[in-house]
């Protein structure tokens, strides 16, 4: 450090206002040393450090000016030695408060530095007094020969930046630190109590108070519209304007402030005004024409720079709603389920887009009724939906505006070109959806519209698989005195209900019971539905006292007579009664279906036989005779019908068969017959990581040893 150095000290607390007092400190002092053209960027530079000092630090700081033989230096010194600032290679542009700061130090100070010790820090910054040697005649003043006494021409000596900030830095920084800048150097320079600065939001078509200082920084995140006190004029949009008494001229934004006397500049860019620059001060006519002038000049200055900023804002933004509306059209097209898509329409567009919403869908005469209703705060979902519930029209028309406070916007839910519902959209009173926040709204309406109406389809189409299946399988399983009775019913396909297999016990009258299972080639609806005509002719058949192998007969001539329509069928089909104290008789016929298994419990470990002899399938010839076979089974003795979905599983060239089944019902002699069943489903299942690619049921009637 060199000698004969002058120094002069103050500390501040770690308090806002201590950087304009440090500020003002540092404009005293070098003018009292008649350093006028180092005064702007000192300045600025002493409010960086300072800012920095209080929101990082948060300890008292003491700031230091001190001139040198050839330099003038700021130390700034805290108590906070732990807290590391990133220099060099680590400092990033924009990176936060300290990233500003030193950014700044770096465009405007000759050299600069941290000092870490013990127990404290100190950041100092240093300007050059001294320049190079000029082969000239030394000037008058005694200066030794070869020296050139020549501060360096402040910035805003020249006209051109009448806030003394540094191009480089401006276009280095962030939209919100440029913005923060521009208003506290502005308050400075017009020694005005207040300083904030509109910006134009093209989502909202309004203007937002996006930067403040001193006494309005309450006002920050505030919004107007173009015309409205403080913000740019509708008739004079390029023009400033002063107000001399807020009392008598009062402006909304400032409603509560103790300021009583603004002057507002337009911040205009290619014709386009982008903002308004606005000063104000606690005492009335407080400014002069020529404050409103000098403003002018400081907001077109720093116009350029702004809309640099704020384009870039603007294209994150835009590109953040991109990335919004396809995370949306992914989250809707997960769902293939009515109330998950509607439910997760709400949640996408709250709290994102609105406040609260409802969701209505039209009905089969077109009357709107409330399906979702979301609010963020869910203490107040209850009164949402109570009065969306009360705007719900009773005929084809668009639901009301509920009664809540607020913006509401209803938009239609739209898709192949009719409209199946309406999204009502609540937002806070004074932020109605506009321009490009509004066409986003839109657009996840329509994709929204587009996914319900998939998923409505979608459970429609459920709704018939399901209707499809109670037609082929019974409502209830009946009561059979000594015999327990098992079944198993697996469609194949992730979304289907119903398939071409199907199965069905019921009584006859005087002790006879029939039962049957069968399979139609093909799987899904179309094979259910000739399975549900098949089962309903042989059930009505077999109930009016025709036997077995007539009522396949016939089955198969009505099969023959649906043409196209009709498709091949196995199916086993049988009778069963009690016909002594140890025995039951079963007649049955296998038309092309796989012979039903029999095991023997009286002779555990002999393996399960296959009775009866398989004949022509149902709906291949047009003339069939069926053969009854009467089997005698013993009490105890377990009878288990399978369609071919068991037989034929596949993983790999191995399929499952007959064998699986035997070790499957080897393995469950002492269980009763619905574990039986849903231990074989479970096996055939389980047998190949391939999802099965044909129905499956399974019938298993355990005879004379009826387990509870």
């Amino acid at each position: 450090m060199s000698t004969g150095a002058k120094t002069l000290s103050r500390t501040f607390e770690p308090a806002p206002t201590s950087v304009s007092e440090a500020r003002r400190f540092a404009r005293e002092v070098l003018a009292d040393w008649g350093l006028d053209d180092l005064l702007d960027d000192v300045v600025l530079l002493t409010s960086e450090l300072v800012t920095n000092a209080v929101t990082h630090a948060g300890t008292p700081m003491t700031v230091s000016v001190v001139r040198e033989e050839d330099r003038l230096r700021i130390d700034v010194f805290d108590q906070h030695p732990t807290r590391v600032l990133p220099v060099g290679a680590n400092a990033r542009p924009g990176a936060g408060e300290h990233g500003r700061g030193l950014l700044i130090t770096s465009a405007l100070a000759t050299a600069w530095g941290v000092e870490y010790r013990r127990d404290h820090k100190r950041v100092w910054a240093a300007f050059a007094l001294v320049e190079t040697t000029l082969e000239v005649d030394a000037p008058n003043g005694g200066v030794p020969e070869g020296q050139d006494v020549r501060r360096r021409e402040s910035v805003a000596t020249t006209g051109r930046d009448p806030l003394g900030l540094s191009g480089l830095a401006l276009n280095q920084l962030a939209l919100g630190d440029i913005l923060d800048l521009v208003v506290e150097q502005t308050r400075d320079l017009f020694d005005a109590d207040a300083a904030y600065l509109l910006l134009e939001d093209e989502m909202e078509d309004r203007f937002v108070v996006a930067a403040t200082s001193g006494e309005a920084t309450s006002i920050k995140g505030r919004s107007v519209r173009r015309g409205e006190g403080g913000a740019p004029s509708l008739k004079a949009s390029f023009r400033p304007l002063a107000i001399g008494d807020l009392r008598a001229t009062p402006v909304e934004l400032l409603r509560g402030l103790e300021l009583r006397s603004l002057v507002t500049a337009p911040v205009a860019f290619e014709g386009r005004v982008i903002g308004t620059l606005a000063i104000a001060k606690k005492e009335p006519g407080s400014f002069a024409t020529e404050d409103g002038a000098e403003l002018q000049r400081v907001a077109d200055w720093a116009a350029p720079s702004v809309d640099r900023a704020s384009t870039r804002a603007a294209d994150s933004e835009r590109r953040a709603w991109l990335t919004f509306q396809s995370e949306a059209s992914v989250m809707l097209a997960a769902s293939l389920d009515l109330e998950t898509t509607t439910a997760m329409t709400g949640q996408i567009v709250v709290p994102r887009l609105a406040t609260w919403c409802g969701i209505y869908l039209n009905d089969a005469r077109d009357h709107p009724r409330l399906q979702f209703a979301w609010h963020a705060d869910e203490h107040q979902l209850d009164e949402v939906r109570d009065a969306l519930e009360d705007a719900t029209p009773d005929s084809p028309e668009v639901p009301a505006v509920p009664d809540l406070d607020g913006e509401v916007a209803i938009l239609p839910l739209e898709a192949r070109n009719r409209v199946i519902g309406w999204l009502t959209l609540g937002r806070p009173a004074g932020e109605p959806l506009r321009r490009e926040r509004l066409m986003v709204a839109e657009s996840v309406a329509r994709r929204a519209a587009l996914a319900i109406d998939n998923a409505r389809a979608h459970t429609e189409l459920q709704e018939i698989g399901r209707s499809l299946q109670r037609s082929l399988l019974p409502a209830v399983l009946p009561e059979i005195p000594g015999v327990d009775i098992g079944v198993g019913y697996e469609p194949t396909g992730e979304f289907n209900d119903a398939g071409g297999d199907f199965y069905d016990i019921f009584a006859l009258g005087a002790g006879r019971w029939a039962f049957m299972v069968g399979d139609v080639c093909g799987v899904g609806p179309e094979a259910a539905a000739v399975a549900g005509m098949s089962r309903h002719t042989v059930r009505a058949l077999m109930r009016a006292g025709i036997p077995i192998a007539p009522t396949l007969e016939r089955l198969n001539s009505a099969i023959s007579d649906e043409g196209l329509r009709g498709r091949f069928i196995t199916l086993v089909c049988g009778t069963l009664e009690a016909t002594a104290a140890s025995r039951f008789r079963v007649r049955l016929v296998c038309a092309g279906h796989p012979p039903p298994f029999l095991v023997t419990r009286a002779r555990p470990g002999v393996s399960a036989r296959r009775v009866g002899r398989s004949q022509a399938l149902l709906g291949v010839l047009d003339a069939v005779d069926y053969i009854e076979e009467e089997v005698t089974v013993e009490r105890g003795d377990r009878l288990v019908v399978v369609t071919d979905g068991v037989l034929e599983r596949r993983a790999g060239d191995t399929m499952f068969e007959e064998a699986g089944v035997e070790a499957v019902l080897a393995t469950g002699i002492d269980v009763g017959a619905q574990v039986v069943a849903d231990r074989l489903l479970r096996a055939v299942t389980d047998f190949s990581a391939v999802p099965p690619s044909d129905d499956m049921a399974v019938l298993v009637l355990d005879l004379g040893t009826r387990v509870r």
